[in-house]
């Protein structure tokens, strides 16, 4: 074995991976950091560890690869440990690394000597303190995010570790760990048996799909079962797009998010196939949605999770695309089954009823603008590949009830409840799909976070199209308290009205404000053709209240 500095070791064996940017404040991993100069691996400077963070979580999700954030651990460790979070409950395989305090300094009040926690938001962290160490836990650190679930994990670099030499191995990280899902477990047989012949033989089944069916690639599968049984599909937000939302059988999301007619239909459902979901809180809206003691099978790659959350009567542990295709053929090979179309038919009335009770509001040309109206426009207007990424919050109720993504397979990405975290993460996003439009879906108050990120789009030409729903409020707040006390807070949740298409414009970027429907079109072609990051403000009725729990405001009952 060659005698090489882990530094070097590391710039190759991530070279080799075929990453192309990693997210990065410096300060620790210079040496790593300079050794990838001439690499192709584009290092992207942000302005806080979070920031960056967030951009390698969405590099990973639309990559499907692991995305790299190089911070400072110490005083800057909370930072990223914070933007480590979404990533967590997105099971993003994200790898961090950081620098730590030399082994010799600790307890002697060291200039930054914080030490910090990571096990909160990781699957796996480790101390890396000797050179020699560096390639065994880089690869474990990739296989932990990618196997399985996956999600982040963290290494800390002590003391000298990445800029000392020993004699290592080759360069490499196992091909199987540098993407997800790394394993495609299959189900047990019986396991599949049993649930066809659940499904078979239920009367008003549905499916509920989750970010594990996406994660996994199992549109094709799932809409085939469906189509095979004329069985109607719910997704979680996260799952957005593993049916197109105007196929027949499609209802829409299901949850804290969602629309009226999902829920309706599936407090209906006699049987329940949860594929690749938690089938935790949003989605089941505090587990009421199917109604406690409603029969469930549940598809899911990581065996604690069947039933962790809702009881159900048939569990199969296996990779989403290969149990769902299982499930398939074994239906077909059942003497006799019969379709749902009764079933099915009731249900699309019901989504027709919900679309007809909400065309007032969805056509309307209101100034201030409706967001049923705005979302109604940008699912005309964006073509079929656009990455459509949304933020927690206002613009993720929204984005969940009326963005109707018509086109099937990994076109959607949610942030899972770090407002603030949709424009960053679409910067990671457009660095993994540089091809493809990526617009991101956003609040004022969501913006105000990273807003200090588009000098990064600007300096390092990261195309993204923002859309903010401009109130200058964090509405859902001023909501809460306009019900609870009569409006008389409103200074704890309203900011100044501030045109981000100026302050845009102001940095280099494309910026345009939006007072109308009628602008709104010509703001968009004049965006996505300027080839600059671009912030489309788009002021937004300040009384429209979210659609959530099942399409009713969280607030009519306070």
């Amino acid at each position: 074995m060659p005698e090489m500095t882990g530094s070097r070791w590391m710039a190759e064996a991530l070279q080799k991976t075929g990453i192309t940017h990693i997210f990065m404040m410096p300060t620790n991993l210079f040496s790593t950091l300079v050794e990838m100069e001439g690499m192709g691996i584009t290092r992207v400077l942000a302005h806080n560890e979070k920031g960056a963070a967030y951009m390698a979580d969405g590099y990973a999700r639309a990559s499907r690869r692991p995305g790299i954030v190089i911070t400072q651990g110490g005083p800057g460790g909370p930072n990223v440990a914070a933007g480590l979070a979404d990533g967590y409950l997105a099971h993003s395989p994200i790898i961090s690394l950081t620098g730590m305090t030399s082994p010799g300094q600790t307890s002697k009040d060291n200039y930054q000597g914080v030490t910090n926690d990571y096990s909160n938001v990781t699957g796996f962290s480790a101390e890396v303190a000797r050179t020699n160490r560096i390639p065994d836990l880089l690869n474990q650190a990739f296989r932990e995010a990618t196997s399985g679930a996956g999600g982040p994990v963290h290494l800390a670099f002590l003391g000298e570790a990445e800029t000392g030499t020993a004699n290592l191995p080759e360069p490499r990280i196992v091909d199987r760990f540098t993407h997800v899902p790394a394993f495609r477990p299959r189900p047990e047989p019986e396991a599949i048996q049993e649930a066809a012949q659940r499904l078979a033989s239920a009367q008003r089944p549905v499916i509920v799909a989750g970010g594990g069916a996406i994660t996994s690639q199992a549109w094709v599968e799932i809409t085939e079962l469906a189509e095979l049984l004329s069985i109607p599909i719910a997704t979680s937000l996260s799952g957005k797009g593993v049916i197109p939302e105007n196929h027949p059988l499609a209802l829409g999301v299901l949850g804290t998010y969602s629309r009226a007619c999902s829920v309706e239909v599936v407090s209906e459902a006699d049987l329940v196939l949860f594929i690749g979901t938690h089938a935790g809180s949003q989605v089941t809206n505090s587990w009421q949605v199917p109604p406690p003691g409603t029969p469930a099978i549940h598809i899911d790659i990581n065996p604690s999770q069947l039933g962790k959350n809702f009881p159900v009567d048939v569990s199969v542990v296996g990779d989403a695309k290969v149990s769902v295709q299982e499930l398939v053929d074994a239906v077909r090979a059942l003497p006799e089954y019969a379709t749902k179309t009764e079933w099915a038919n009731h249900a699309q009335q019901v989504v027709r009823e919900w679309w007809a009770s909400e065309d007032a509001n969805v056509n309307s040309d209101a100034s201030p603008i409706r967001p049923e109206r705005l979302c109604k426009e940008l699912s005309d207007y964006l073509p079929a590949n656009t990455m459509f990424v949304a933020d927690t919050g206002y613009a993720g109720a929204w984005a969940g009830a009326f963005w109707e993504l018509r086109h099937q397979g990994h076109n959607f990405i949610r942030c899972e409840g770090s407002l603030g975290w949709a424009f960053p993460g679409a910067l990671g996003v457009k660095c993994a799909l540089p091809d493809r439009p990526v617009l991101s879906f956003t609040g004022d108050g969501g913006l105000w976070y990273h807003l200090s990120e588009l000098e990064t789009a600007v300096r390092r030409g990261i195309n993204t199209v923002t859309v903010v729903l401009n109130n200058h409020a964090l509405v859902f707040d001023t909501h809460i308290l306009d019900a609870r006390f009569g409006g008389k807070a409103h200074d704890l949740s309203e900011y100044l009205d501030i045109d981000f298409g100026a302050v845009a414009r102001s940095m280099g970027a494309f910026g345009i404000r939006v007072n109308n429907i009628q602008e709104l079109k010509p703001a968009l072609d004049q965006a996505f053709a300027s080839n600059l990051p671009a912030i489309v403000d788009v002021v937004i009725d300040h009384e429209a209240y979210a659609p959530i729990r099942g399409g009713q405001t969280m607030f009519s009952s306070v």
